[in-house]
């Protein structure tokens, strides 16, 4: 239900029709659960702190908030990032301590200007081949291609209209020789360099990986079950079930493949269970690796490529040719997303304050850099020693990575932008949409022209 530049969701045992009536008090709640976006001039911000306490006599006794004791202080700027982290209020003393558990938001839903109107091109995801770069939009069934030169050849697939979609990415792209493949929640499409698209399977689509002109794409019809679909251009697609693996958590190509990462979690709680790995050839045809010994805890765990490794927050385990893994030298600090870029690793992490464990890593110490909005660091790091190469702050904390020929690194980060080689300089902005409305408008004055004359 909306109203007024404010929505809400009505949770009932059966289904209702008309207009709802609801009492009671509106709470912003961000959660799993929680859908849509709202405008609104922020008045006041307050943090929420409140004690907790553990059993001193128990050994690793949960920490457990004290009632009564929750307080809120006015802030007027963001220093540093929140985190629900409990720290101790007086040193020696390890069974006492307080935590930052939310932030209380004022907003004035009615003093809010008019948001500004839609870009013709919202990016999604980019992916590069040789020199060109493909794009695909958030919400429209839009995909565009730029040469070397910039110039636009657009495809318009037969896939959905996504309406204030709750995730950054609802398809994605990837690159090759002869087209792209475009994969997402409504299927996966092949787009030809003569300007044509097909649609190759209209099954949803969780996460893919290309290898070549090769795409594995992992469809989730139910909780705890996978789907593999390989495909190639002009070729019929290749299906395997996959039954009782886990949630898939992370792909990524090997030699001679790809790699998955499954995890189990309980149905009732959602709790983390137990991980696996499975190999998949070019054939499409799985090997399935024993359940991992080693805990898996983060909640979103990426693959590398070369060597094949799982990176865990700051924990990063070598796979073996088993589908086993090993205890690898960890990272710093901890790292929010990651990934692989050809002979490079990129991680995102929070700007560091010099008060965590691994003080100013990524950087080499305070940085300079002035930004009036939030940002996240964007990070290169040398694919062997993983030491960082140059750090970039982005304003998207989940990108699209991909590297052209020329060895320019792409993200999607309030649109496509490059990382340029200074350390801590802002990325370099290429407006897609731009160049579509030139392209279009261009090919409106050809036609005025043929008309005309």
């Amino acid at each position: 239900m909306t109203n007024s530049g404010w929505a809400a969701t009505c949770y009932t045992r059966r289904p209702v029709l008309g207009r709802i009536e609801i009492t009671g008090r509106l709470i912003g709640y961000m959660a799993y659960a929680t859908t849509g976006r709202i405008r609104g001039r922020i008045t006041r911000l307050r943090v929420a702190t409140e004690s907790l306490r553990r059993d001193p006599d128990v050994t690793n006794a949960p920490w457990r908030p004290v009632p009564g004791t929750r307080t809120y202080r006015d802030v007027t700027a963001a220093l540093r990032p929140f985190a629900d982290v409990t720290r101790q209020t007086r040193d020696g003393v390890l069974f006492e301590g307080v935590r930052e558990v939310g932030v209380l938001v004022d907003l004035d839903l009615t003093d809010v200007p008019l948001p500004p109107l839609r870009s013709s091109l919202v990016p999604a995801s980019v992916s590069a081949h040789g020199t060109e770069l493909w794009v695909v939009d958030r919400d429209l069934p839009l995909v565009v291609r730029l040469d070397s030169n910039r110039h636009v050849t657009e495809y318009v697939i037969t896939g959905q209209i996504f309406a204030d979609p709750p995730a950054n990415r609802t398809r994605a792209v990837w690159a090759h020789a002869d087209g792209c493949w475009v994969a997402g929640w409504d299927g996966i499409y092949h787009c030809h360099p003569d300007g044509t698209a097909r649609t190759v399977s209209d099954a949803p689509i969780r996460n893919a990986a290309a290898y070549g002109e090769v795409l594995l794409a992992v469809s989730v019809p139910s909780r705890g079950r996978a789907e593999l679909l390989l495909v190639r251009p002009g070729q019929d697609s290749l299906s395997h079930s996959m039954n009782d693996c886990g949630d898939l958590e992370s792909m990524c190509t090997v030699e001679g493949g790809f790699l998955l990462l499954f995890r189990r979690r309980d149905p009732t709680t959602g709790a983390l269970g137990t991980s696996s790995l499975v190999r998949v050839d070019l054939d499409g045809t799985p090997t399935y690796g024993p359940p991992l010994t080693s805990s898996i805890t983060s909640y979103k765990p990426f693959l590398t490529t070369a060597p094949p490794t799982i990176f865990d927050g700051h924990s990063a385990y070598l796979v073996l040719d088993d589908l086993t893994v090993e205890a690898a030298e960890p990272m710093p600090a901890d790292v929010l997303n990651g990934g692989q870029v050809g002979d490079r690793l990129w991680v995102v992490s929070h700007p560091p304050d010099g008060t965590g464990r691994a003080q100013w890593w990524p950087l080499m110490g305070p940085s300079t850099y002035i930004a009036d909005h939030q940002y996240w660091l964007f990070t290169l790091l040398d694919g062997s020693t993983r030491k960082p190469l140059s750090n970039t702050p982005i304003r998207n904390p989940q990108p699209d990575v991909t590297v052209d020929s020329v060895g320019t690194v792409w993200v999607t980060a309030r649109g496509v932008q490059s990382i340029p080689d200074e350390n801590m300089a802002p990325p370099v902005s290429l407006d897609v949409a731009d160049l579509l409305d030139r392209s279009r408008h261009m090919d409106y004055s050809e036609d005025s022209t043929a008309q005309g004359g």
